[in-house]
């Protein structure tokens, strides 16, 4: 059972974290912890925002575990703090444990720990997790080590079974809600990872933490009554929880699959997420009762939400290779998958056009990462970027927000005004 083994069988309730915009490693959090891992970004949210979704996510908690982003202090700009795991360990007054690959490398381990801990003396480094390593390594390396000041508290050996388990594709793992069974990753990390942990100076190490305040002032919305539709299946894996429960409380969420579903049922919105459309190309083309019946809904003057991988499945088609295969087709576009990222990393610019999301004037920042490109005829956009790709260049000027009478769609998959 999901959140049955590690911390949590010992009775213990965790609340994970994870910093930075990602929807796939927390999937993985709901997996180990039995609970949706929450994001803490101080791009998206400011510093206050992350106190706060950490003082309220964690509460009721016997231990809060933040997964942390890039290098210990890799940032957005790579040369300030702003956007790093230090950062967000230091606002929170966290203890850090490194997790550091051991492949082919012994005592030089020893002067990363070194210069990380003299980097910026403000962040507390309690102790290390080695991975990928050999015996004849650990037995140095867990001597050596703690001659840093740290503590060893888990040496990883290298192994197939967890390459293979949290295989990669583009930048990141595979969507634990992309995969037909997530029982085997549960077995690589009960028999692979966590008896090479100690999990008890782990424990040790979390009591460090200090006390952290948040004003956690009621700013719930009225409920609207409204019948929300979310298509949630294989294709389409890329909500924050957060989402999911604000529409909740304005109204009727109603789950779509676009893989099995025939019909649209009557709802006041379709909020279709980020995800990998161009993996389930095949199976999406398959259904076409169901993209008949949202291109129906559409036309008729059903409003429709949709981010990144939703972009795609608006488009009439998905060119993979040299195989094309038909979305939607509510918007006069054709969707290339490219080799190379064409979007990476934060985006950020003004509404210029008219837009659900916000006014005119508006200031707004997201996240983008896609490896798509969409050729849009006469596509009316509602966002100048002054940073990200968006959908695309228009003159001098790199634009997103694609707005019809009856759709708003766009490539950044978060936005906060």
């Amino acid at each position: 059972m999901p959140g049955d083994y590690g911390l949590a069988k010992r009775g213990l309730k965790i609340a994970p974290f994870k910093i930075g915009p990602d929807y796939i490693d927390p999937s993985y959090h709901k997996v180990a912890a039995g609970r949706p891992g929450r994001n803490l970004d101080v791009m998206l949210m400011g510093v206050e925002g992350v106190k706060k979704r950490f003082v309220k996510y964690a509460a009721g908690s016997d231990v809060a575990i933040i997964e942390g982003v890039l290098g210990l202090y890799d940032s957005v700009d790579g040369v300030t703090e702003t956007g790093s795991t230090a950062q967000v360990a230091k606002i929170l007054k966290a203890p850090v444990i490194l997790v550091l690959n051991g492949e082919r490398v012994n005592r030089t381990l020893r002067a990363v720990v070194r210069g990380l801990r003299a980097f910026d003396p403000q962040v507390d480094i309690a102790g290390v997790v080695l991975t990928n390593v050999t015996p004849r390594q650990a037995e140095k390396l867990v001597k050596s080590i703690p001659e840093e000041g740290v503590e060893v508290v888990g040496v990883v050996p290298k192994s197939k079974k967890i390459s293979e388990a949290f295989s990669y594709r583009h930048l990141g793992l595979v969507p634990v809600d992309e995969r037909l069974d997530s029982s085997g990753i549960v077995e690589v990390l009960e028999n692979y990872v966590l008896p090479h942990l100690d999990l008890d100076a782990v424990l040790s190490i979390a009591k460090r933490a200090g006390e952290v305040e948040a004003d956690l002032s009621d700013e719930s919305p009225k409920p609207l009554g409204c019948k929300i539709g979310v298509i949630m299946d294989r294709a389409f894996t890329f909500y924050y929880p957060e989402l999911l429960e604000e529409a909740a409380s304005l109204g009727h969420l109603i789950f779509l699959d676009s893989l099995r579903d025939q019909e649209v049922p009557p709802v006041d919105v379709v909020v279709v997420g980020g995800g990998f459309p161009e993996v389930m190309a095949e199976g999406l083309e398959r259904n076409r009762p169901f993209r008949r019946a949202l291109l129906k809904y559409i036309e008729g003057g059903g409003r429709l939400y949709a981010e990144c991988g939703g972009l795609m499945y608006m488009t009439s088609s998905i060119i993979i290779d040299r195989s094309e295969y038909e979305m939607v087709g509510a918007l006069d576009a054709v969707t290339v998958m490219l080799e190379r990222p064409v979007g990476k990393g934060y985006a950020w610019g003004e509404v210029v056009g008219e837009t659900p999301i916000a006014p005119v004037g508006a200031r707004i920042i997201g996240h983008e990462f896609h490896y798509s490109k969409d050729n849009i005829e006469r596509p009316k956009l509602a966002i100048r970027l002054e940073r990200g790709v968006g959908v695309g260049a228009a003159g001098t000027a790199w634009l997103s927000g694609i707005c019809t009478p009856s759709i708003y769609t766009y490539t950044p998959t978060h936005t906060t005004s």
